[in-house]
């Protein structure tokens, strides 16, 4: 407790700090009182650091004492074995006071010097920059700790969440005009709807969100019964509810870290296109490798702006993209001609400058070439008017001085290079995301209510499952469906047909024989389905498979998609667009949408599965009819979300797509409903 109450005063906090200890009588030089009626005043706020085992008799009299919230330090609670009934006795404790956390490091106010931890989470000045949200105190500790130079308004810890979401914290937060961007921790979403709701708000500010999701999870039991499942597991399904919400998800604390450093010190980046500058021809090879592995685009300079360089340039060094400069900022490096070089290589229309150096530690080279040279090119990029960057190729070798001042000249001094790099990629999707969401309905970002909790449900057979795709109006084959010894309306199919055993428990029918192809004539058909109904009564005699589906074949196919709708709690009902058949899961070429959605957005998500060339006439194939694919996806997202107090699952696998103008037809349906009346 003293550290925390020094590290509020060493943050500049100007207001009246009580301290309730029974055992003590002073504290950081503070005069203990010994129970919270003994207050001298209501407080504000009160921060509660005391054994789990008084903390909710605490919180309750805090409560009625009148404070008006509660951050809450101590552990012991829903993150520990058998805590979850203390928690909940500590949320009814609360009543109608807020309480943050419980397990969770406090809340920093840095912009208004209210800082309230348990410890030390960095020494942060200013007027505003990034606010921090976290489940845990470490990532708080690390990046508020770290020598990046990295703008911090804001550091909340949340632990355990049990009054307090991410959601509201994040929505209080953006009403900050001083906040420029958000950085989320999570490990796991309690609130997806209160999220999307704070997305949309950051969305529509244009502020822009990193996240870093911790921890992952399986997509569970049903992974057995569904190709949808096994494809898209529920850490894909949260990715799907980030690029919803045009957050930027990133991998490490560091790619976060410098990802929020260009986001907030730099104007906008609106494109690809990528001046490169270096003074190491190793910088440029590898460094190249890297931007163009990030989606950079680094286009060769212009013949205008190849003659102007070579005005400046060392004999031996040619024009190119990116530009080795070599020894024009070496040993007594000449500012007009670092200038020059600079001004005419930016001459051509970029999007975004880089500088790729690796700065001398302190007490190691003279510093002056690189000062030269960084300080003439974040001039030259000022006045062009481009967004610039400099990226140190190592994390540990760029002094702090040369940051702030690197700053104070809009170059912004990032760490690393692969960290660096995927900061500025980063940045140039948020630009991107923003733009999309901007041309969105709010419909299309927030997510609605759904019901949770509905059970594994029961699975229905294929016959019933395209009955109800074709009510939604999705095309399916023309079929009947027969007996092992009543095969009547055979006649009336056009063949060839397929048989297929009909058990709403039968999945992966070939892998069991119970399913067969090409069948060309109505007693291939029907002999079929005896020889089927004697072999699947030998290997699956608990199913006691007595009807068939036998239908015709689609044959004007020219690509299989697979498309499949589950419900993941707490998110709702999630698409997932892949390449389909058999092979869907070794090719695992997907995208996941969450619902609902437009068709535009399944139009895009389509076009963006690597194989989508198969349906878009590659090397003189026939040309796919997307159109009736987007539709049909569209229907059956259409069908689950006015289902969706009973659905858990459909699957259509595979969707054939034919020919352009000749439609897409569901030959393969699987679905899994919940009971009615189901909670």
């Amino acid at each position: 407790m003293v550290t925390a109450i020094e590290y509020c005063r060493s943050r500049g906090f100007q207001g009246r700090i009580h301290v309730v200890n029974p055992r003590r009588t002073e504290i950081a030089n503070i005069r203990c009182v010994p129970n919270v009626a003994s207050l001298p005043e209501i407080p504000d706020v009160a921060y509660v650091a005391v054994p789990n085992t008084s903390v909710v008799e605490l919180v309750r009299e805090l409560s009625q004492f009148g404070v008006a919230g509660t951050i809450c330090n101590s552990s012991g609670f829903s993150e520990m074995q058998g805590g979850e009934q203390t928690q909940l006795a500590l949320v009814e404790a609360a009543g109608d006071m807020p309480v943050i956390g419980p397990n969770c490091p406090g809340v920093g106010n840095f912009v208004d010097r209210s800082v309230f931890m348990m410890d030390h989470f960095g020494d942060h000045e200013g007027n505003g920059g990034v606010a921090l949200i976290s489940n845990g105190g470490a990532y708080l500790s690390d990046l508020g700790g770290a020598d990046r130079s990295m703008p911090v308004a804001y550091a909340v810890g949340l632990g355990n969440q049990a009054m307090v979401s991410v959601a509201d914290i994040m929505n209080v937060i953006l009403d900050d005009d001083r906040v420029r961007a958000v950085n989320l921790y999570i490990e796991g979403i309690a609130d997806a709807q209160g999220l999307s709701a704070a997305g949309l708000k950051a969305a529509r500010k244009d502020i822009p969100v990193v996240v870093l999701k911790g921890g992952r999870s399986s997509a569970g039991r049903r992974a057995a019964q569904s190709h949808t499942a096994s494809l898209a597991g529920d850490d894909m399904v949260t990715s799907a509810l980030f690029r919803r919400l045009g957050f930027i998800e990133v991998r490490t604390a560091t790619e976060a870290l410098e990802t929020l450093k260009m986001l907030t010190l730099a104007p906008r980046v609106k494109g690809r296109r990528t001046a490169f500058a270096t003074s190491s021809g190793s910088y440029a090879v590898h460094g190249s490798d890297v931007a163009e592995a990030h989606g950079l685009d680094l286009q060769p300079p212009t013949a205008a702006a190849s003659a102007e360089m070579e005005k400046y340039l060392p004999a031996f060094v040619h024009p190119a993209n990116p530009l080795d400069i070599s020894s024009a900022h070496s040993n007594t490096p000449d500012w007009d001609q670092n200038l020059n070089i600079y001004k005419s290589f930016l001459s051509d229309d970029y999007d975004l400058a880089l500088q790729v150096m690796c700065y001398p530690p302190e007490g190691g080279w003279d510093p002056a070439g690189w000062d030269v040279t960084s300080k003439a090119f974040a001039q030259a990029a000022r006045e062009r008017g481009v967004p610039a960057a400099f990226i140190n190729t190592l994390p540990e070798d760029l002094p702090r001085s040369v940051r702030e001042r690197m700053i104070g000249e809009s170059l912004v001094p990032l760490m690393g290079m692969e960290d660096g790099m995927r900061a500025v990629a980063n940045a140039i999707r948020f630009s991107e995301l923003s733009g999309e969401l901007a041309l969105r309905a709010d419909e299309e970002i927030l997510l609605p209510e759904y019901k949770s909790n509905l059970g594994e449900g029961a699975p229905i057979d294929e016959a019933a499952a395209k009955a109800k795709l074709e009510r939604a109006g999705i095309s399916v084959p023309r079929s009947v469906i027969v007996k092992h010894d009543q095969t009547e309306g055979l006649d009336t199919l056009a063949f060839p047909v397929v048989v297929k055993a009909l058990s709403a428990e039968l999945a992966h029918k070939s892998e069991l024989g119970a399913v067969a192809l090409r069948l060309s004539t109505p007693d291939a058909a029907w002999q079929t389905v005896r020889t089927m109904a004697e072999k699947l009564e030998q290997s699956v005699p608990q199913l006691s498979i007595r009807h068939f589906l036998v239908e015709e074949m689609v044959k004007d196919g020219v690509a299989e998609l697979l498309v499949g709708i589950r419900r993941v709690d707490p998110m709702g009902l999630a698409l997932t667009i892949g390449m389909g058949g058999t092979e869907a899961e070794l090719l695992r070429d997907t995208a996941t949408l969450l619902l609902p959605v437009s068709p535009a957005t399944i139009a895009a998500a389509l076009r963006s599965l690597k194989l989508f060339p198969l349906l878009d006439g590659w090397r003189g194939r026939p040309k796919a009819d997307v159109d009736a694919a987007v539709d049909a996806i569209q229907k059956l997202a259409e069908f689950a979300c006015a289902n969706e107090d009973r659905l858990i699952e459909a699957e259509i696998n595979p969707l054939i797509v034919c020919s352009e103008g000749r439609g897409a037809v569901a030959v393969d349906a699987v679905m899994r409903l919940a009971e009615i009346g189901s909670h």
